[in-house]
């Protein structure tokens, strides 16, 4: 009995103690806990010294020994993190998971290196050769690789959070799936660069060079590109919502259904432009060079083109619901069907444009130039386009029910089969228009407006007197 009580008191015993400790803790949250360290220390025995040459060759012969078989008694991993390197020679050195972090590479001549998952976070390479090397996977995050080449290199999915590569050569790199979030890369060089699906979201790239460059699914959203080079770079399906695109160059880009949501594309020249299904909704285009842009199918809901020069542009089934088209220029334009709901725009230029089909009931175009437009079919229900010309137009079939034509001018405009039920024609100029076969037209109406001799009206309807001084008056 006595044997078998004491064993079973000292369990007892433990367990109350244990009990005892884990309510405390439980009561006293905010008593300090062992944590790991975010970063691990580094432990380099070179940490803030210079390696001198001999020995850096002689653990970079030990490290490569260990990327190629770990158990070798002679091979060991680098380790030279927070190491000064200064213009070290390590061209077509394996560096392959090395720890060189928080290093300093400054001119440091890695070239044809294999530095594929290497640690380099927080590293100093700035003026560093690094072309033709791999760094696939590498951690280079807050990296300073300022004024460094890296032409060439190959860095697929590649951490680059908040590095800075500010004015660094990137020629023909590839960074497929790299992460370049808070990145900075002002006037960085881009060029023919590979940079599928990678993720930019917030960095900057102002005055960046991007010519030729492959960004197909890349993430740019609230990412600054004023005046950078985008010149026949590939941006199908990317990410811009937010971006600050002032002054960027997109000559002859494509932006197939890119994503451009409340995008700042002012003053951004996209002549020549692929834009077709691309959503641009609420975006800036003020000023804008569209000339002969592709835009069929896109989605200016909203959009701004005050100014925007869309000369000869494609804009086939459109969207452009409540944009403003203030002084925009849409001369030889091809807006067909087009969807222009609410719309405004004063003084706007559609001369020589396809209008056919668009529709755009309860738009507003005061004093806009529709000079030999082709508006067949056309719906203006509602619309305001007093003081408009549409001089040579073909308004055949056009719907201009309760539309405001007051001081509109359709000198020899065809409007057969057009319909102008209710429509305001006070002061409007009809001389040499076809109305012989036009839709709901009062005599009321007719007495209002302007014709000649030439105009040819409906049956039933009488020629009403020359214009009245007193409808000259009342302009």
């Amino acid at each position: 009995m006595t044997r078998s009580f004491l064993p079973t008191v000292c369990v007892s015993i433990v367990i109350l103690i244990a009990l005892a400790v884990t309510e405390t803790e439980a009561t006293n949250p905010s008593a300090p806990q062992p944590t790991s360290p975010a970063v691990p220390l580094c432990k380099s025995l070179y940490k803030k010294k210079s390696v001198p040459a001999k020995t850096l060759q002689a653990l970079v012969r030990s490290h490569e020994l260990w990327v190629e078989y770990r158990r070798n008694p002679n091979a060991k991993r680098l380790e030279l993190c927070q190491a000064d390197l200064s213009r070290a020679a390590l061209s077509k050195a394996n560096l392959e998971r090395a720890d060189l972090a928080g290093a300093v590479l400054r001119q440091a001549n890695l070239s044809h290196a294999i530095l594929d998952q290497v640690s380099l976070a927080g590293a100093d390479l700035t003026k560093a050769v690094l072309e033709d090397s791999t760094l696939s996977g590498a951690d280079l995050r807050r990296v300073r690789l300022t004024a460094a080449n890296l032409s060439r290199t190959i860095g697929d999915e590649a951490a680059l959070f908040d590095a800075v590569l500010v004015g660094a050569k990137l020629r023909e790199a590839s960074f497929e799936r790299a992460q370049l979030e808070g990145a900075n890369l002002t006037a960085a060089d881009l060029t023919n660069g590979n940079f599928v699906e990678a993720y930019f979201y917030g960095a900057t790239l102002k005055d960046a060079v991007l010519v030729n460059a492959d960004l197909t699914s890349a993430d740019l959203r609230r990412t600054v590109l004023s005046k950078a080079n985008f010149h026949s770079a590939n941006l199908q399906g990317a990410l811009l919502d937010h971006a600050q695109m002032e002054g960027a160059q997109l000559v002859e880009a494509d932006l197939e259904s890119a994503y451009l949501d409340e995008t700042n594309l002012r003053d951004a020249n996209l002549k020549g432009a692929i834009l077709r299904g691309t959503d641009m909704r609420y975006t800036d285009l003020q000023g804008t060079d569209l000339r002969n842009a592709d835009l069929e199918g896109a989605n200016l809901e909203e959009a701004v083109l005050v100014k925007a020069n869309a000369h000869s542009a494609k804009l086939r089934m459109a969207i452009l619901y409540h944009a403003v088209l203030d002084n925009a220029d849409f001369q030889g334009a091809h807006l067909n069907r087009a969807v222009l709901i609410g719309a405004k725009g004063s003084h706007t230029n559609f001369t020589n444009g396809d209008l056919s089909e668009i529709y755009a009931p309860k738009s507003s175009f005061r004093q806009a130039q529709f000079n030999r437009a082709n508006l067949e079919s056309a719906n203006f229900v509602g619309a305001d386009l007093r003081g408009s010309n549409f001089s040579y137009s073909n308004l055949a079939q056009a719907n201009l029910q309760d539309t405001n034509l007051q001081d509109a001018t359709f000198a020899a405009v065809n409007l057969s089969g057009a319909r102008l039920d209710s429509a305001d024609l006070r002061r409007a100029n009809f001389k040499g228009a076809i109305l012989s076969s036009a839709i709901g037209l009062t005599q009321t109406q007719l007495n209002a407006a302007c014709v000649d001799d030439q105009t040819q009206l409906p049956s039933g309807l009488s020629r009403p007197a020359p214009c009245s001084s007193l409808k000259k008056e009342a302009r």
